[in-house]
């Protein structure tokens, strides 16, 4: 069992923490989702035709390709994109000829997908600003049987962990008197 310091300890990591609520976030709202995981690289680690070891659907969340920007006080804000793949492991036929109860089951993955959406968007806590998306795209893994959508969404931060062991609390005293002359 993780201890209150170890609890309070990793909340001052953005990541770590961020991912965490994501975690929380995602399997509260779009229960639909059975796995959900930082991406270590787990669509690529499969034989040919083999599927990748995960429950589906699945999400894979990683952050590419952050920037910072110095502010006052020696902080930084973040700029932070979070990838979400969304990956499913089968679709029925879409084509306009199927019957319509086959193309309804096979375009699924689109209302996960935008109640996904629904969750992220606009979402915060305290540590970090709204999640914007900011762009979507498509991915036919058709060789392993797997249809993979990636939205990015972007945050920022303030990150003031280099100086906080810095901060020290001042206190200012008055015990005189203001005399108006």
């Amino acid at each position: 069992m993780e201890t209150l310091q170890n609890i309070e300890e990793n909340s001052k990591y953005f990541f770590h923490q961020i991912l965490m609520d994501l975690y929380d976030r995602i399997s509260t709202e779009v229960t639909e989702i059975t796995y959900i995981d930082q991406d270590l690289g787990q669509l690529g680690q499969t034989g040919d035709n083999e599927k990748p070891p995960l429950s589906y659907p699945a999400i894979l969340i990683d952050f590419p390709d952050s920037e910072y920007s110095d502010i006052a006080g020696g902080g930084q804000i973040g700029e932070v994109p979070i990838s979400f793949q969304l990956i499913f492991d089968t679709y029925s036929q879409t084509w306009h000829k199927s019957p319509k109860n086959v193309i309804i089951k096979g375009l699924d993955y689109l209302k996960i997908e935008q109640k996904i959406h629904k969750c992220l968007q606009s979402w915060h806590l305290d540590y970090f600003s709204p999640l914007s998306r900011k762009s979507v795209k498509s991915q036919n893994n058709n060789d392993i049987g797997l249809r993979v959508r990636q939205s990015i969404y972007t945050t920022q931060y303030e990150d003031y962990t280099p100086i906080e062991e810095d901060i020290k609390e001042v206190t200012f005293s008055f015990s005189g008197s203001l005399k108006k002359e």
